[in-house]
């Protein structure tokens, strides 16, 4: 009797470990089951774009193609570089700001992009489109009867994938108006929120820094001159449309080409007659005698210098106050046109109004500092220096 009696609790002491690690195994696996099914509940999500089009995303977004340069540079402020697995040939070319990148695969030019390639992409490997990819191209553009907007990636991708497997959103991502917007918007998709609100703290710190510093100080009237140009009579200006614009407004300044247009032609008659107080020249950064961040003096030094010369020995510089003045700069132009303006915006400012208490240097370091980039020590990032 006794034997049996120990049986029988062997037996029931072995059922009941086994009741008690199915109850642990299920509560342990439920709440994954849950969580699982809660972060499915905030998809399909909608979010409208900068083109005002509502783009519908289906699934957490783990892969992205970017389609210009602000993009490229707004999706790695957000800690999602790691995701972009196509790119046009404008980011690539800028290696040395986007370094992480240059193994990426090349989807086209800026304005003329290969859709086929796009659509391999998307398949990541399988015989159908995974939508958890976006494609991040302007809200609108278009270059010498080309469109390169998001109306026409969606066009274009349309031969090759079923509508709505690929998800097309248009951000500029390069306008101080609607950088905020556009951010906190892009940051919603690929779930980094966190990262949006903590750059635009910072964001805004610095453009307030430099609203203070020119408040109330006389507005200085710019002339913008960016290349390329076909002699005196066809100068390419910055017009009310072109980025630097608004940060020339910020920054106490006043542009004194006010066409609504990117980039208008003016005659250098035009800009004697205008007489503006500051000059600004934008030479390009993708020109491969001056790549990189910044200019080194020693090897660029001659070369900027020289385009700084060309401007004041024009016939008729004498009767323009600035180059009377020596207010004729050649500045590097890629921090006006993305998520680091700030930076740019406080170059500007020290530039129109030398005794303000700015450091737009230190405004660099820091930036650079959170995108995982080295300030190029010993570059200059305006000539003559500021």
């Amino acid at each position: 009797m006794l034997v049996s009696y120990m049986y029988t609790r062997v037996e029931v002491f072995s059922l009941e470990r086994r009741i008690i690690f199915v109850i642990l195994a299920a509560s342990l696996f439920l709440p994954l089951v849950f969580g699982a099914s809660t972060a499915s509940d905030d998809y399909p999500k909608t979010i409208i774009d900068s083109a005002g089009r509502e783009v519908t995303i289906q699934m957490p977004i783990e892969r992205i193609i970017v389609m210009h340069t602000d993009a490229a540079e707004a999706v790695r402020l957000l800690g999602a570089e790691d995701m972009i697995v196509g790119m046009t040939d404008t980011v690539q070319k800028q290696s040395d700001y986007f370094p992480e990148l240059q193994d990426g695969e090349i989807v086209g030019t800026w304005r003329e992009f290969d859709f086929e390639k796009i659509a391999q992409i998307a398949q990541d490997g399988k015989d159908t489109i995974v939508p958890n990819i976006i494609v991040i191209g302007y809200p609108s553009g278009s270059y010498q009867g080309s469109s390169y907007a998001v109306d026409s990636i969606d066009s274009g991708l349309a031969n090759f994938v079923d509508s709505g497997s690929i998800s097309v959103v248009g951000f500029n991502l390069n306008n101080p108006e609607t950088m905020e917007q556009e951010l906190t918007a892009l940051a919603e998709m690929l779930e980094k929120e966190d990262e949006a609100q903590n750059f635009l703290d910072w964001y805004y710190e610095k453009v307030d820094d430099v609203k203070s510093a020119v408040e109330g100080l006389p507005l200085q009237r710019v002339y913008v001159e960016r290349p390329p140009s076909k002699g005196l009579g066809e100068l390419k200006t910055a017009g009310t449309l072109y980025e630097i614009h608004n940060l020339l407004e910020l920054a106490g300044g006043y542009n004194i080409c006010r066409e609504a247009a990117s980039s208008p032609i003016v005659t250098w008659e035009w800009v004697i007659t205008e007489n503006p107080d500051v000059i600004l020249m934008l030479p390009s950064t993708l020109d491969p005698s001056i790549k990189g961040l910044g200019w080194d003096p020693e090897a660029h030094g001659a070369l900027i210098e020289g385009m700084r010369d060309d401007l004041t020995n024009r016939n008729g510089a004498e009767f323009v106050s600035a180059v009377n003045n020596d207010q004729v700069y050649v500045v590097y132009r890629d921090f006006f046109f993305g998520a680091d303006q700030a930076v740019g915006l406080t170059y500007l400012a020290k530039i129109m109004h030398p005794d303000v208490e700015l450091d737009p240097d230190e405004v660099y370091r820091e930036y650079l500092d959170r995108v995982g980039l080295e300030y190029p020590e010993g570059n200059v990032f305006a000539y003559p220096i500021v």
